[in-house]
């Protein structure tokens, strides 16, 4: 009879696959910052622009926005695998969770009474645009404004792909 264990069928718990955690945690990075920063060149100004009282969303959703970027940057440093590594993981999550149920129970009703049809295909262009030349490391001092993310954030995301592509990121 095999003795129990991970990797016999017991009930213990199986070892992390930290390759896998890595892979999945730098994804996850890259993801999430080209969404923010998507979101803070193209859509938090049209919230300013067409919803009243648009200046409170965006100050909400931008301090949830910046409490997420310094999690998924402590995320890229951390040893997968680790209780840190976790509980991390775990924070992010709920940080998302939260910031979600705000854009689309508080955000993106009052921006959808204030677009047309047309101002609507348009800003889903602008925002597939930025997503694509959008930076892949979050950068949470960088100023939310679409002046410097039109200019500085550009040439980060520029530095952040060729070191990807170093790094077989």
């Amino acid at each position: 009879m095999a003795p129990a264990g991970p990797d016999h069928g017991g009930s213990g718990t199986p070892e992390p696959d930290t390759g896998t955690q890595r892979r999945l945690a730098r994804r996850l990075v890259a993801l999430q910052s080209a969404h923010e920063f998507a979101e803070e060149i193209v859509l938090w100004p049209a919230v300013l622009r067409h919803c009243p009282a648009g200046d409170a969303l965006v100050t909400t959703a931008l301090e949830q926005e910046r409490q997420l970027k310094r999690t998924l940057e402590e995320l890229a440093h951390i040893s997968p695998g680790s209780q840190e590594f976790t509980q991390c993981v775990n924070t992010l999550a709920g940080l998302n969770r939260t910031h979600l149920t705000y854009e689309e129970n508080q955000v993106w009703p009052r921006l959808q009474d204030g677009l047309t049809a047309r101002d609507t295909v348009r800003l889903a262009r602008q925002w597939s645009g930025a997503r694509r030349r959008a930076p892949t490391r979050p950068h949470p001092r960088l100023a939310a404004r679409p002046v410097v993310l039109g200019t500085v954030g550009l040439a980060v995301a520029v530095v952040d792909r060729t070191r990807d592509g170093l790094t077989a990121r």
